[in-house]
């Protein structure tokens, strides 16, 4: 549920105090309304944990990279795809994320042992361009396929409503950044298709 780094905290000792109207149930069902309440019941201020997060992660990182790259685990099967779709003649493999670009670029090496060059990665974060607008930078006139795999619904339903973008087919994965609510709203929609990892893998070996 978490879209900005600091509300891990939050969230965290939300479960971890066990508070009334904060079961995983009702964090999943409601997160956006249910944060800002815990920001005014402990008397905090954005600004200052997003300080505070951000700082922690950076000295965590300055001090012991290795480390903080330990926890953030590929899915099972995603770094053999991405090689796998390297390899073949007639594909081109972008990484669209909202990570700082060598965050994403550390983890995908060390993790998983796939090396992308920095201009086939694109942080949303560092640019401030959101995926759309850099979808509609990508692909070559002329290929059969632009397959863009997302695990946030929000951002393929963004996706949807730019008539431009109709040549892209879009791909929702079973697993991270979604819901069981949000598997069945894509499923009700025309452009998107919800696939599991055998699928995703299928997709980058062959297309």
């Amino acid at each position: 549920m978490v879209e900005t780094g600091y509300e891990n905290t939050t969230l965290a000792r939300a479960l971890l105090e066990n508070l009334p109207g904060y079961s995983v149930e009702e964090i999943l069902d409601d997160w956006d309304a249910l944060s800002p309440k815990l920001m005014e019941r402990w008397n905090l201020e954005r600004g200052t944990m997003v300080e505070a997060f951000g700082r922690v992660r950076d000295e965590w990182i300055r001090d012991d990279f290795d480390g903080w790259l330990a926890p953030n685990a590929l899915y099972p099967g995603v770094a053999e795809a991405v090689l796998a779709a390297q390899e073949r003649a007639d594909a081109d493999v972008k990484i669209v994320t909202t990570k700082q670009g060598r965050f994403a670029l550390a983890i995908l090496a060390k993790m998983g042992g796939v090396v992308v060059e920095d201009e086939d990665m694109y942080s949303t974060t560092v640019s401030g361009i959101p995926k759309t607008d850099v979808l509609r930078t990508l692909g070559v006139d002329g290929n059969p396929r632009k397959i863009f795999v997302e695990d946030k619904l929000s951002t393929l339903e963004k996706v949807c409503k730019c008539d431009d973008l109709d040549d892209w087919e879009l791909f929702l994965v079973d697993w991270g950044y979604n819901t069981a609510k949000e598997r069945e709203r894509a499923a009700a929609n025309d452009r998107i298709s919800v696939i599991g990892v055998d699928v995703f893998i299928e997709l980058l070996r062959r297309g």
